[in-house]
């Protein structure tokens, strides 16, 4: 983890990790495009719906949606949480042009279920009993299109809601974003936190933070594009990546842990 890796150029373009793809004898994050927008929006959506009944919880099973044939199928991440929420999301890649992707996940879906653009992506969402599903749709350069199939689980939200971050962050800090992945013994949570203070504060407290857990610098920080910083962490008990950007008074971390699980 000592080479620099490209420097997200905003929030939104965050790096997702998925453990499944890491080689044995290091844990290396991986980005996936359009994940956190597709990932935010059915969380979101999902919020917004009715709750179901305990009753309906429990007799409740993940849903699954038919995708097109001959299209690539990518499970993203293995078990996932977004800000405390389990999810499972899967991307298809398809030779249809964005169009036949949509009239094919509408047949899927059914009625009633409901449409909205977001961030120039078409989207799909339908509530199935505690579960939320979105179809976040895009347009590929090669005539193809894209499909990120989302599927939030309201009780498991309700259950998680409260818990300790597990992180002592700076004084001011707002949390944006919370991203929780496990997959073939791997275990990564990445957070995405703002504050007023400088690069150097965010950097000491969040070293200090991170020192407690018995991760620690493994060469000195590197400075990318517009200043901002890189710094790798590693330790016995897994491995730690914070990107730190500055923009408008406001600083953004992109602070991501993995480790080996049992």
């Amino acid at each position: 983890m000592k080479a620099l890796r490209t420097l997200p150029a905003a929030v939104t373009s965050i790096a997702v990790a998925s453990p499944a793809q890491m080689p044995a004898d290091r844990v290396q994050p991986l980005g996936v495009k359009r994940l956190l927008l597709a990932c935010l929006l059915s969380v979101c959506l999902f919020l917004a719906s009715p709750v179901p009944s305990r009753a309906d919880e429990l007799a409740a099973a993940w849903p699954t949606l038919a995708h097109p044939r001959e299209s690539r199928i990518d499970e993203v991440g293995g078990q996932i949480r977004i800000n405390g929420t389990p999810m499972r999301i899967v991307r298809v890649q398809a030779t249809l042009p964005v169009d036949a992707l949509a009239s094919h996940y509408r047949q899927v879906l059914g009625q009633p279920h409901a449409e909205s653009q977001a961030g120039g992506a078409q989207v799909l969402a339908q509530g199935r009993s505690n579960f939320f599903i979105t179809v976040t749709l895009q347009q590929l350069p090669d005539g193809g299109s894209e499909a990120l199939v989302a599927v939030a689980d309201s009780h498991g939200a309700r259950a998680a809601a409260g818990r300790p971050l597990g992180l002592d962050i700076p004084a001011g800090t707002t949390l944006l974003s919370d991203m929780e992945s496990t997959d073939g013994g791997i275990a990564s949570r990445q957070f995405v936190l703002a504050n007023a203070h400088s690069l150097r504060v965010n950097l000491d407290r969040l070293s200090a933070t991170l020192a407690r857990r018995g991760l620690h610098p493994e060469s000195p920080p590197v400075t990318g594009k517009d200043g901002a910083l890189l710094q790798h962490f590693g330790g016995t008990s897994g491995q730690a990546q914070l990107v730190l950007m500055r923009h408008e008074n406001q600083t953004h971390a992109v602070l991501t842990l993995l480790s080996r699980q049992p």
